[in-house]
């Protein structure tokens, strides 16, 4: 198996701190920059069906801001083509005001470097407003399967070369692109088997009939809290909040090995920074709100601000990133 000289470095973090800060400096240039909302209403294309967890966090971000804009915010969900339908509907739309788009880790970094053709250009197309959120990923097990650790499953795996299977929720998902980067990290032979969904992934997990997966807490905490999966680790350079009792990568002995989902806050790139500069003021004080905290951290979502600068970097950093796993790893997906 080829292998990747996978350094340490990643996505820049955007420490909740750090990014608070940076959003204090920028507050009096905001507060003079911005403007009004010039529409009666703002609509979000987001790039995901309805009831799941990224469309959960865009709506609950989107009632926040419509309280801080003093305006309705409509989410209209186009799922398809792993979401370019949507983004390429976002990236033509005016840039008025009267339309956002809700970006990811899938749609911005990561699909850009498995399809060879798109739509449309996730940095030329868009105008960065705000990070929204991230949303950490584990290892976990089949109940079923004896292993306790990740060593555990390490041994596991190079004792039976190409049986021991991960599974995902499709080709080049971010569930896809994590399981081959620990295999690069752990130098193990593993088996993919990419599912339609990750609600089909968790019950193969579940059943025994999949031996382990990476899969995000937003989704699948239900289910790990309830004994269905038994978590190894958390895909992250710390240890979340919200499993705390298990370790994170660094602490498992592969620091390489961070997989975050995010979603964030974009507009079409012709749209005035004076008026994004009110968007992202809106995001920020949205994501201060009480209720809008309460309501991310029951479903295991970290709310994460930052400037349009700092998203701009976060994702220039990501996408490079999982271009060298997907490059390695030979992933394709066909539109």
């Amino acid at each position: 198996m080829k292998m990747l000289d996978i350094s340490c470095r990643g996505p820049r973090p955007l420490k909740r701190r750090t990014v608070l800060a940076a959003g204090l400096g920028l507050a009096a240039a905001i507060a003079h920059a911005r403007v009004a909302v010039p529409v009666r209403k703002v609509t979000v294309i987001l790039p995901f069906g309805p009831g799941g967890s990224a469309d959960v966090i865009a709506r609950v971000l989107g009632a926040g801001m419509a309280e801080e804009l003093g305006l309705p915010i409509i989410m209209d969900n186009r799922p398809g083509a792993s979401g370019a339908i949507a983004a390429s509907a976002a990236a033509r739309a005016a840039g008025d005001g009267s339309t956002l788009f809700f970006g990811a880790s899938s749609t911005q970094s990561v699909l850009p470097n498995v399809r060879t053709s798109l739509p449309f250009d996730p940095v030329a197309d868009f105008a960065p407003i705000s990070m929204v959120a991230e949303v950490e990923n584990a290892l976990v097990v089949t109940p079923s399967l004896s292993v306790l650790s990740v060593g555990d499953l390490v041994a596991d795996g190079k004792a039976r070369p190409g049986k021991l299977a991960y599974g995902s929720f499709g080709v080049g998902s971010i569930t896809h692109l994590a399981g081959e980067l620990f295999k690069m990290s752990a130098g193990v032979d593993m088996l993919h088997v990419p599912y339609k969904t990750a609600t089909d992934q968790d019950v193969a997990l579940m059943t025994g009939e999949l031996q382990c997966a990476f899969v995000t807490l937003a989704a699948s905490m239900p289910h790990i809290q309830a004994g269905k999966m038994r978590p190894l680790v958390v895909a992250s350079r710390q240890r979340s909040p919200f499993l705390s009792n298990v370790p994170s990568t660094a602490e498992a002995g592969h620091p390489a090995v961070v997989a975050v989902s995010w979603g964030a806050l974009y507009a079409p790139r012709k749209m005035d920074p004076a008026l994004v500069a009110t968007f992202n003021a809106a995001v920020r004080a949205a994501l201060e709100r009480p209720d809008v905290r309460q309501r991310l951290a029951t479903i295991h979502v970290r709310p994460m601000a930052s400037s349009p600068q700092e998203l701009a970097a976060y994702q220039t950093d990501d996408r490079a990133r999982w271009a060298e796993v997907v490059k390695v790893a030979r992933i394709r997906q066909e539109a």
